[in-house]
Formats: C-alpha cells, structure tokens, sequence
C-alpha cells in the first residue's frame, strides 16, 4: 500500500514533527527512496518508468533554494524551507540516479 511520507514531501522539518510517518508498503518500516522505486511494481511501474518519475522529481525540487531566489523569496523563508529540500531523501536519491 502507498502512502505518502512527510519527509519526502517539501515541508520544513519544524512542521513535519506535527505530520504523522506512514509506510510505502506493508513489508517496509522505514521510508525510503529505493523502497519506493522497489514497490513500483506494484502499482503497475516497470523500473525504468518508477527511475523516470524519480529523475523528474529530483531534477523539480533539487533546485529549491534557486527556485525561491528566482522567485523573490526571504533569506528567512529560504532557509526555514531548506530542510524541505536539503535532506537525506535528496542524497539517496542523488545516488540511485548516478548524480
């Protein structure tokens, strides 16, 4: 069973101690991005098209803090989100693309 999980979510990781965890399956406790990209299959994903989606999402929020500069936001507000977008998924996921 999918679930979304907060810390893969781009929230400030002051608001995720308000959010509750929830598994991407049933055989994983812990929340991860090899995880996810192992359960595709069960939702119809072939590995090369659970990679892709991974890959356009990477490439979306791994510039977050650029994005906020283009977009005329806060050093304050940048940084309070920073750790919506500089965490430990972004590195997995850093590595299972080979970047």
């Amino acid at each position: 069973m999918f679930r979304c999980d907060p810390k893969s979510t781009p929230v400030p990781e002051t608001d995720r101690a308000h959010m509750s965890n929830t598994a991407i399956s049933e055989d994983q406790v812990e929340s991860t991005i090899a995880g996810a990209l192992a359960a595709g299959g069960r939702f119809g994903l072939k590995v090369a098209e659970s990679k892709k989606i991974l890959r356009e999402v990477f490439t979306a929020v791994s510039d977050g803090r650029k994005t906020g500069r283009q977009l005329r936001l806060k050093a304050s507000t940048l940084n309070a989100y920073a750790s919506a977008f500089e965490n430990p998924f972004m590195h997995e996921a850093r590595r299972l693309l080979g970047q």
